[in-house]
């Protein structure tokens, strides 16, 4: 079970640093459209492109967030009932006596 939850984290660790290398990668080539290395007042159409971006980004990172819960809903089934038999070996020696 340790192993499960092991690889339930790794997972989402990986689906956290694909969204946060997505979105910096789309600041880094397009940032420049919503001033986000601008020192100063922004113009009419970088506030526009701003809060198009704000909006993208949250969406981006609320389906990251929803696929994670996902990946938890999917491991926490998996642990359940997933076995098909049962085995009773009996007591142990020490309680036979």
């Amino acid at each position: 079970m340790a192993n499960l939850n092991k690889l339930r984290m790794n997972m989402e660790k990986r689906i956290q640093t694909t969204m946060i290398g997505a979105l910096d990668k789309v600041e880094k080539n397009f940032g420049n459209l919503w001033g986000h290395y601008k020192d100063g007042p922004l113009t009419e159409q970088e506030e526009e492109f701003a809060e198009l971006w704000d909006f993208t980004r949250n969406q981006i990172l609320n389906q990251g967030n929803n696929q994670i819960r996902n990946i938890k809903d999917d491991f926490d089934r998996y642990g359940q009932g997933n076995t098909k038999y049962y085995y009773n070996l009996g007591k142990p020696t020490s309680e036979r006596e």
